[in-house]
């Protein structure tokens, strides 16, 4: 299948000192930013600062792709943005030290080149800080070809670069100086939620990729994911086969459900001490009504995308904690089934994602709704460039292109 062609020219810079002495600041794709700041957004090629002694706790996630778990996030912010880990790699003389600021970029629906501008910006902002190198990580399958534009041109303005690659071929594609390609699911770029050994050992391998005498350097990581008894946890604490009284509407069925789920966000509140609730101003109950009211009379306008986009991952945030609420290792995806097979949300935003999905016009509305594996469908395959164009990717248009002469060559035989 065709590929984006690589970043040209290639970057490389030579590793001036060892690890141990060098300053390290930490990169996510993610859409990380401290609660209350702006949200990421559609097309947004922008970074979020994040200081060095950021109580982790309050970072929420605005990234506009739904195609990836962020349950992972959810659990363990250091399985996302590995700030901990690289503190106690500093205390622990792995590193030479850490920067005053890290930061966040947001990697869906971009081209590499959408990057350019921020990142040449950005780099010097961490020469100033007197950051010797990064290490990046993406979280959607989007978020490689982020990481690799960000190594990229971070590189070519003379800062080491490493991280982590989800998706093999791109990397390939694109030869960034230097990732460590990892076989965890989307969402979880350092492998497993609340075990420090395990990211660390993960981040130890991408750190000694910096070794390395020449590139483009692409290697396996030699750790994969233990199995998880999906049996030894219920990663549902609610019977949703029962219907509440007098839901006959979606907007009653959804104030049902909320009262149902209530006590066990609340639950999960007190015992995880943090929620990723939070990119929007409205509260769960305001929310969940906006959801049915515009499915119970659809003639009436609906709502500002922005708004709508905000508050559907909020309430999809707040579902993922009441029904995780209990203790215990949740799988990748676990709890994303329940939330789209068996919750009057999960069908109420399957009802947006079809109403959008059937006019080419709205199809990238589709695509901040619900993820593909949900729908069992496409929801198109185009990015947004660095002139801010709707642009269709190669490997889509070499599809397209194909099916369209298969189509031709049936025609002629008619």
């Amino acid at each position: 299948m065709k590929q984006l062609p690589p970043l040209e020219p290639f970057s490389w810079v030579e590793r001036p000192k060892p690890v141990s002495e060098m300053r390290f600041a930490v990169i996510t794709t993610a859409g990380l930013h401290v609660r209350g700041e702006e949200n990421f957004e559609l097309s947004d090629a922008s970074y979020r600062v994040i200081a060095s002694d950021q109580d982790t706790a309050k970072l929420i996630m605005s990234h506009v792709s739904t195609n990836f778990d962020r349950s992972g996030f959810r659990d363990d912010v250091n399985v996302v943005f590995p700030l901990d880990r690289f503190r106690e790699l500093a205390a622990d003389g792995v590193i030479g030290g850490l920067a005053s600021a890290h930061y966040s970029f947001m990697g869906g629906g971009l081209m590499p080149d959408a990057y350019e501008t921020s990142v040449r910006s950005l780099a010097s902002l961490l020469k100033r800080d007197g950051v010797d190198a990064v290490f990046i990580t993406p979280v959607c399958p989007n978020c490689t070809r982020a990481t690799c534009a960000i190594a990229h041109y971070l590189e070519s303005e003379g800062i080491l670069t490493t991280g982590i690659a989800l998706v093999r071929e791109n990397a390939t594609a694109l030869r960034p100086p230097r990732l460590l390609w990892v076989t965890f699911p989307f969402g979880y770029p350092l492998g497993k939620p609340n075990d420090p050994a395990f990211q660390r050992r993960v981040i130890e391998a991408g750190l000694d990729l910096l070794n390395r005498s020449s590139g483009p350097v692409l290697e396996d990581c030699a750790d994969e994911l233990p199995p998880i008894d999906l049996e030894s946890v219920d990663a549902c604490p609610v019977n949703f086969s029962q219907p509440g009284r007098n839901a006959s509407t979606w907007r009653a069925r959804l104030a049902n459900e909320r009262m149902l789920l209530q006590p066990w966000y609340e639950m999960s509140l007190r015992r995880r001490g943090r929620t990723m609730v939070g990119l929007s101003r409205d509260g769960i109950g305001d929310i969940l009504d906006m959801v049915g009211s515009w499915l119970d009379d659809r003639k009436q306008p609906f709502p500002k995308t922005k708004v709508f986009k905000f508050g559907i991952e909020d309430a999809k945030a707040w579902y993922s904690e009441a029904l995780s609420a209990q203790p215990g290792e949740y799988g990748p995806g676990q709890v994303e089934r329940v939330l789209y097979h068996e919750t009057v949300l999960g069908a109420a935003l399957k009802e947006y994602f079809n109403h959008f999905a059937t006019d080419p016009k709205t199809i990238i509305t589709a695509r901040l709704i619900a993820p593909r594996w949900a729908m069992e469908a496409s929801t198109g395959a185009g990015a947004i460039d660095k002139h801010g164009n709707l642009v269709e990717q190669p490997a889509a248009k070499a599809m397209r292109e194909a099916e369209q002469h298969d189509a031709g060559k049936g025609d002629s035989h008619d």
